[in-house]
């Protein structure tokens, strides 16, 4: 298989402290922490309460015995007293046959809406994560009833896809069963708990959990009136194999952590200028025009310094290029810029795509338990593509001996299979979403080192050709500089739920988002406007760290 660059394709606000301390410690966040930031200043204020608890807390297992015909077994229902910061709420614990793992959190002061969470990675985290446990209560907050699943596995038992191998089940309920039921599950605990059925209810999550919205507004248009979806694996079959077209050959070249370093800033100072304004920032990659046989010092360096050797501008090369499959182009090529460094200089590329360790998080830290373990040796993307390769690839059966490093693409690799119809969500049909009423927000960060923005962007230019009036239902945000789902020495802190349920009930179609950077005390370093794809942020004058600086064109 060979590849060759392509220049298109188609296809919580949880304080400041606990903000700063996200974006400092978990590169691999699965989840922005903007969510509720701008609560209370646009034009619908979600935080009234409009009903109150009218049952017992510990009668609601008897209430909702099923859902939609499947048997929820209530482990316990307690109510949960407030705390100086988080109102009381009735926590209700429950498991979906066979095994989803489903936590409902309903205040006792209710603001009448649903607000669920998505997933990172393979799933099956911990319900009771210090940083899920963070989210919920911000949720309780606002007033939502807070809604989280594990999607039918625990990812400390089974690591990774692993919880597949010989179980249709549980990789039918991580594909998009447990997302519905719990919804469902939800909606019908609310009714018994308040008397009244949800008046909107809403699906934040970004990466695994982007695709979860997606999947949501192609399989059951129904479930949520607001989707915001940050940086969706749409493509889920196409970017494992991806990551395995380009592994061999970057994990070859033994990039150190100075290397990836001064290669984002010389990939950022070479195409900073481009949009007119010299910021830090790429404000549309594909305008980037890097060759790193001529723009990167060789080695042997002639004057000191670092340089590159033919093994590693190859490695460039071959992750910029785009996939190809017996003479069609069958995946994305990546933009440049995804190896800039972040605020603290360590490259994007560290953890995800070369084995170079994050540093770790202070201990207590509410983000400990965010991402999951790596095997020895292994990134990010190449454990996530054993895995496939090993639980996913060939459903039903499993090949555990299957490994990336002597994987033959040309022979193993199908578009078409039984786990892309079930895990993927690429459908561009969005009518059903759209008669619904529904409204779905994407972003995505150009600098992101996990899945390929250009993913998104093929996507959405799918989708306006499938959907009449799709910007009516849908618009997609491009984040200059943003890693993934957060990061980046870049704004990369904004609010999807404010703006979409702006759009949902206060009838106000998104014209941008405001993007901020903070400082390691919470405080804002910079803000900038985040426009509706196509339209970009254009410099206008007056203070660059200012978001009314710009305008989108």
């Amino acid at each position: 298989m060979t590849r060759r660059r392509v220049r298109g394709w188609r296809c919580a606000a949880t304080g400041a402290a606990f903000g700063a301390a996200l974006l400092a410690n978990v590169p691999a966040m699965a989840q922005n922490i903007g969510s509720f930031r701008d609560a209370g200043k646009g034009a619908v204020d979600y935080r009234q309460i409009v009903a109150e608890a009218r049952q017992d807390c510990g009668s609601l297992g008897g209430l909702v015995p099923t859902v939609e015909g499947t048997r929820l077994t209530v482990l316990r229902a307690d109510t949960v007293p407030a705390t100086p910061s988080v109102p009381a709420f009735c926590r209700v614990v429950g498991l979906l046959d066979p095994e989803v793992l489903i936590e409902v959190a309903l205040p006792l002061r209710w603001n009448g809406r649903v607000y669920m969470r998505g997933n990172g990675g393979y799933a099956g985290e911990r319900i009771d994560a210090p940083n899920r446990v963070a989210l919920r209560d911000e949720a309780l907050r606002q007033g939502f009833v807070a809604v989280q699943t594990n999607t039918g596995h625990d990812a400390v038992a089974q690591p990774l896809g692993s919880f597949a191998q010989n179980n249709m089940a549980k990789l039918v309920d991580y594909s998009f069963r447990a997302i519905h039921l719990t919804t469902q599950a939800a909606k019908d605990l609310s009714a018994a708990f308040y008397g009244s059925k949800p008046a909107r209810a809403y699906f934040d999550g970004c990466s695994t959990g982007g695709r979860q919205g997606l999947m949501s507004a192609q399989r059951y248009p129904n479930d949520f009136d607001g989707i915001a979806a940050g940086a969706p694996v749409l493509d889920f079959t196409g970017t494992m194999y991806d990551y395995v077209s380009y592994a061999p050959a970057v994990s070859k070249a033994n990039f150190t952590g100075e290397q990836l370093a001064q290669l984002g800033r010389t990939i950022v100072a070479h195409c900073d200028a481009a949009d007119g304004l010299k910021d830090g920032l790429i404000s549309d990659p594909r305008r980037c025009e890097f060759n790193p046989r001529a723009d990167l010092p060789r080695c042997p360096a002639t004057q000191g310094g670092v340089c590159f050797s033919d093994a590693q501008i190859a490695a460039l090369q071959e992750f910029h290029g785009g996939m190809q499959h017996r003479g069609r182009t069958v995946f994305p090529a990546w933009p440049w810029g995804s190896e800039a460094p972040d605020a603290s200089g360590v490259s994007g590329w560290a953890e995800w795509i070369v084995s170079l360790p994050p540093a770790a998080p202070p201990p207590g830290s509410p983000t400990a338990s965010v991402a999951q373990a790596l095997p020895p040796g292994e990134t990010r993307q190449s454990a996530y593509a054993q895995s496939f390769l090993r639980y996913f690839a060939d459903q039903p059966a499993s090949k555990t001996d299957a490994d990336w490093r002597t994987f033959n693409l040309d022979e193993g690799y199908r578009r078409s299979s039984f786990i892309g119809q079930m895990l993927d969500a690429r459908s561009p049909d969005l009518l059903a979403f759209k008669a619904h009423g529904g409204k779905m927000v994407t972003y995505h960060g150009w600098a992101d080192p996990a899945l390929n923005p250009m993913m998104s962007i093929g996507y959405y230019e799918d989708a306006q050709r499938a959907t009449p009036q799709l910007v009516d239902t849908y618009r997609l945000f491009m984040v200059p500089g943003m890693q993934h789902c957060g990061g980046g020495n870049a704004p990369n802190v904004l609010d999807p739920v404010t703006t979409v349920i702006d759009w949902v009930e206060g009838n106000r179609p998104p014209a941008s988002m405001v993007a901020v950077q903070q400082k390691p005390d919470g405080s804002v370093q910079r803000s900038r406007p985040v426009c509706p794809y196509p339209q970009e942020a254009r410099y206008q004058g007056g203070d660059p760290d200012q978001a009314a600086s710009f305008a989108c064109r």
